[in-house]
This record gives C-alpha cells, sequence and structure tokens, in this order.
C-alpha cells in the first residue's frame, strides 16, 4: 500500500504551463488534469498526471502550476 504524505500532490488538480502531449498523442493546454501519482525515476521527479477523458501522461512538476 503507497502512503501518501502531507505533501503530496496527490489528487490535486493542476493548470498546464505549456501545450503537451498526452500517451495517445493528443495536444493538451486548457484542461486542468488530476495528479494521480508522484514518481522518482533516474533522479529526476514527475507527476502522474489524468484528464477528464481518462488519459494519462508523465509531467515534470515545472510544466504545472498545482492549484488548491
Amino acid at each position: 500500500m503507497e502512503t501518501i504524505s502531507p505533501e503530496s500532490l496527490v489528487g490535486r488538480h493542476c493548470r498546464l504551463l505549456r501545450a503537451v502531449r498526452d500517451n495517445q498523442g493528443r495536444n493538451r493546454f486548457t484542461e486542468q488534469p488530476l495528479i494521480v501519482r508522484e514518481v522518482d525515476n533516474l533522479g529526476r521527479h514527475m507527476l502522474l498526471v489524468q484528464f477528464d477523458d481518462g488519459s494519462t501522461t508523465f509531467l515534470f512538476p515545472t510544466e504545472v502550476t498545482v492549484q488548491n
């Protein structure tokens, strides 16, 4: 079971700071995806975000602004 720390961004929405491409190849910009997981991979911190239609993609924290 994964423990979510109080500082975790999981479960919060974010706003994209630039256009990004999701895993299906669609360009995204105006959506406010949900952060579903935080991952550290090869020394890089990344966020797995999910859009309203269910598609997901990994983003760097510098590519989003987290909403309260």
